[in-house]
């Protein structure tokens, strides 16, 4: 039985497809979605298996996640898609336009995953530590305390900024995201294990990169690295933003896709 996945439409035009990563959900798009709508059919999906869209299969496979997302975001976009990752989200769209290339027109990567190995061990105690309980703990405690800064400095720490500037609405969104996810701890072992270089490498589709310069969960060298792959990419940074700019820097964000969809072509 196919999964039905869950899409958030809005605006008219092309069609731009943007891929959410852990322990989000398509409203972490809640501030730049309305903008990039005013020009674009703009379409977010609750990955399979986290938010509200059921799973792909047994664990969190890249490759499965990604076919269920192509089928779906294909047939409400008409065709062809522009496509937009971060984090998880950003593997899952590199599996996506490689498996189905007819269906990408242009990529962007925002702080991708998948792109650093972790030997197995490894990524299996890091899932270890995103178990349903740390996770159902941090989302009770966040969002019951959302408007302290204090807290937000110490539950966000290394994903956004300046906690302190974020609003409480947008950090109890972003604690409460993980609501009804079945699949953090594997799609975290998932990608913590996986190695899209060379997949990467030999993708032929236009390729940008977006990155926060004080992202600490996915660090800006790893920007190095894929330049290094794919010199040709189209790189935008956005100042004074970590690892969620979508939320903390929504206006520069907009611009920096604007930019770089621009220069792709």
């Amino acid at each position: 039985m196919p999964v039905k996945v869950l899409i958030d439409a809005r605006g008219a035009g092309e069609p731009l497809a943007l891929l959410h990563g852990l322990g989000a959900s398509r409203l972490v798009w809640r501030r730049v979605a309305p903008r990039l709508a005013r020009e674009r059919l703009v379409l977010a999906p609750d990955l399979p298996g986290l938010g509200a869209s059921p799973p792909a299969g047994p664990g969190f496979s890249l490759d499965d996640v990604a076919h269920v997302l192509a089928v779906a975001l294909a047939e409400r976009a008409g065709g062809p898609f522009d496509l937009l990752g971060t984090s998880l989200g950003g593997a899952v769209a590199v599996c996506l336009a490689a498996a189905h290339p007819s269906l990408v027109r242009r990529l962007i990567l925002a702080a991708p995953a998948g792109f650093r190995p972790w030997p197995s061990p490894v990524a299996a105690v890091g899932a270890g530590l995103l178990s349903d309980q740390v996770i159902a703990v941090r989302r009770v405690l966040g969002a019951r305390a959302a408007g302290s800064a204090t807290v937000r400095r110490a539950l966000l720490f290394g994903a956004v900024a300046e906690p302190e500037r974020l609003s409480a609405g947008d950090a109890r969104m972003a604690f409460e995201a993980s609501r009804g996810s079945e699949r953090i701890a594997p799609a975290l072992t998932a990608v913590l294990r996986a190695d899209l270089r060379p997949v990467l490498a030999g993708l032929d589709v236009p390729l940008g990169l977006l990155w926060g310069e004080r992202d600490r969960v996915v660090p800006i060298s790893t920007l190095s690295a894929i330049v290094a792959l794919r010199p040709d990419a189209v790189v935008e940074k956005i100042p004074r933003a970590a690892h969620i700019p979508q939320l903390e820097r929504p206006v520069e964000y907009v611009a920096a896709v604007r930019r770089v969809l621009d220069a792709l072509g």
